[in-house]
């Protein structure tokens, strides 16, 4: 038995498939490959949901960061992480690393950067040592109105052109698609 491999080419990069020729039984000149795809869906990136709601999340970061640089003492990680603790309270370091979407590692060693920085107080969960809960500082809540405010303006400057219509009906439509995979992801 001889195993060889077909490479079909789609619109979104090449497909490898293992197929198996058996003694003495050739594959066929065209061989077609049956894959499922939702045809609904554009191949070309500037027309995939994901891509553009990852895309704009990723150019409103740099500009986010351009913008911060002279006005903040915090990076993007640091103001992501106490806009969760603002939004969500105390919480344990396992729940915002998830929230952060990096390892637990990762998460510590932001946290040690942050608590040194007066910017967090971390204490031991008394019911269960293993466990770290997180809060903000008074520091870290004065700071925040400004990483709020230049938020404010990266969303200024992406709806630029917008009417305020628009704005709220984006706004609604991405709270709609959140909520949607929310309770898929979430539950």
């Amino acid at each position: 038995m001889l195993i060889i491999s077909i490479t079909v080419q789609r619109a979104i990069g090449r497909v490898e498939i293992p197929c198996r020729r058996f003694a003495g039984l050739p594959l066929p000149p065209t061989f077609r490959v049956g894959l499922s795809y939702n045809r609904r869906m554009k191949t070309h990136l500037e027309q995939r949901f994901g891509f553009l709601v990852s895309d704009v999340g990723r150019l409103c970061g740099k500009r986010f960061d351009d913008l911060a640089k002279s006005s903040l003492d915090l990076t993007r990680a640091q103001c992501r992480a106490l806009a969760y603790l603002s939004h969500y309270g105390d919480v344990n370091q396992a729940r915002l690393a998830d929230l952060l979407e990096v390892a637990p590692i990762s998460a510590g060693r932001l946290l040690d950067r942050m608590e040194e920085g007066g910017w967090i107080e971390r204490s031991m969960n008394p019911q269960d040592r293993r466990e770290r809960h997180i809060r903000m500082t008074e520091k870290a809540e004065q700071t925040l109105g400004r990483a709020r405010r230049v938020g404010d303006e990266v969303a200024a400057e992406a709806l630029e052109g917008f009417s305020d219509e628009e704005t709220q009906q984006l706004i609604a439509l991405l709270q709609r698609v959140r909520s949607n995979l929310s309770s898929l992801v979430d539950s």
